[in-house]
C-alpha cells in the first residue's frame, strides 16, 4: 500500500459504495472531457490478470462515444441485428431446458425488446464508454472488465454522475461489424460498456439484507 488512509477517508468510501445505483434516465447535459478522463483513469487502474497479459501494458483500451455521434446509431443497429442470433439461441435453450424455460421469461422479453428497438436510451446517451480487455490465458478478461466497470461506477458516484452498465456488450466480441466500428482487432478483445451522465432523477434507495442475516463465521 502506497499510503495510509484516515478513518474519515474510509467512511467517505463507505458512503460512495452505499450510494451506488444504476441510472436509467439521464439529462441531456454533455460531460466535460475532464470528467470523462477522471472516470477513465479510475478504470485504467482497475486490477488485471497479470499472468494472462504477460508483460504487455496495452491490454486495456477505452472507446468514448460522445452525445450526437453517428456511431451511437450504428452501434445500436449492430446490437439489434446481433441480438437476433442471441434470441434464437436462447429460444433453443428454453425449449430444451425446463429450468431456463421457467426462469428465463423476463430475460427473453428483454432480449426481444432489444431485437425490436435496440438498447433503450443508447442513441441519446450523454456519453457511451466501451472498454476492451485483451484476451489471454488463463482467460480472465471478463473478471478484469468487471473490476474496470466497478471502479468507473464508484468514481462516477463520487462525481455525482449517473452510471448505467450495458452488459449486452459482453457478447459483441463475436461481432465483426462492432469491432469494425470501434477499430478494434476482431477476436483479440472482450468488451463491456456503460453510459454515464447527469441523472434525470434521484435513484431509489437500495435495499440489502442485514449483514448478520447473511454472514456465517466458520
Amino acid at each position: 500500500m502506497s499510503r495510509q488512509f484516515t478513518a474519515s477517508e474510509s467512511r467517505i468510501l463507505d458512503d460512495i459504495i452505499k450510494n451506488r445505483r444504476s441510472v436509467r434516465q439521464f439529462k441531456k447535459d454533455p460531460l466535460t472531457e475532464e470528467l470523462i478522463t477522471t472516470i477513465l483513469t479510475a478504470g485504467l487502474w482497475a486490477p488485471y490478470a497479470a499472468l494472462a497479459v504477460s508483460t504487455s501494458y496495452d491490454f486495456r483500451q477505452f472507446y468514448v462515444i460522445p452525445q450526437g455521434s453517428e456511431k451511437l446509431v450504428r452501434i445500436n443497429d449492430t446490437i439489434k441485428e446481433f441480438s437476433k442470433g442471441l434470441l434464437n439461441q436462447f429460444e433453443q435453450q428454453m425449449n430444451a431446458n425446463p429450468f431456463v424455460r421457467e426462469n428465463g421469461k423476463n430475460f427473453y422479453q428483454r432480449l426481444m425488446t432489444v431485437v425490436q428497438e435496440g438498447v433503450s436510451g443508447l442513441i441519446d446517451a450523454p456519453c457511451l464508454i466501451i472498454v476492451a480487455e485483451k484476451k489471454g490465458f488463463p482467460p480472465a478478461e471478463k473478471q478484469s472488465l468487471a473490476h474496470v466497470m466497478e471502479n468507473m461506477w464508484l468514481k462516477s458516484v463520487s462525481l455525482n454522475l449517473g452510471f448505467r452498465l450495458l452488459s449486452i456488450f459482453e457478447n459483441l466480441n463475436e461481432s465483426k461489424e462492432f469491432c469494425e466500428i470501434l477499430g478494434a482487432e476482431y477476436g483479440k478483445y472482450a468488451f463491456n460498456g456503460c453510459i454515464i451522465g447527469y441523472p434525470q432523477n434521484s435513484p431509489n434507495e437500495g435495499k440489502r439484507a442485514k449483514l448478520e442475516e447473511v454472514v456465517y463465521w466458520l
